[in-house]
């Protein structure tokens, strides 16, 4: 029979997982904790809701969402209490850490969306830097299917795009990307 972590032992985990993943949203932070099985989804909320009421977590606006990020109080609590935690459990979140933060930090960039008006589909592409626009390109486009295919594209394509308008504007004028 597999042992059920306590609510104090999933909060702690909580954030460990958001000190390793950085700011993240909640979405980002369901598809984590799930896909990697460490927290069910009504587990999930509940303790976030209990964390940032605790002030151990900050929730601020983004453009992708609501961020979570750990409190001055949630990184004291964390260091207090950490070794508390199953080193199994700290292991597994530490080996799929780095490759969900470096995904989540590009959702965060990367932002694409479309709308569709007049029986045309708006195409919106942005690339943001520490939550200011570097690029903002918008594009009229005959059908979904199109406007699709430019959003899926975009996050991949991004950074490439980006050096390439400014080499094309700017000559010889060194830019670099940002890191996917």
């Amino acid at each position: 029979m597999q042992r059920r972590p306590s609510d104090t032992e999933n909060k702690l985990l909580l954030l460990y997982a958001i000190e390793r993943l950085n700011a993240v949203t909640a979405q980002q932070l369901l598809l984590f904790m799930v896909e990697n099985d460490f927290m069910d989804y009504i587990s999930l909320q509940l303790l976030l809701a209990e964390l940032v009421e605790a002030g151990l977590l900050l929730r601020r606006t983004h453009e992708v969402g609501a961020l979570y990020s750990l409190a001055r109080k949630g990184l004291d609590t964390l260091a207090l209490f950490q070794s508390r935690l199953p080193q199994s459990r700290l292991s597994a979140i530490d080996s799929v850490a780095e490759t969900w933060r470096l995904r989540f930090r590009r959702e965060k960039q990367m932002l694409s969306e479309f709308t569709e008006k007049d029986g045309e589909f708006l195409v919106r592409l942005r690339l943001l830097e520490w939550d200011a626009d570097l690029l903002d390109m918008r594009f009229t486009l005959p059908t979904r299917r199109q406007a699709q295919l430019f959003c899926d594209a975009w996050i991949a394509q991004a950074p490439n795009i980006y050096a390439h308008i400014m080499y094309a504007l700017g000559g010889d004028i060194t830019v670099t990307p940002p890191a996917p």
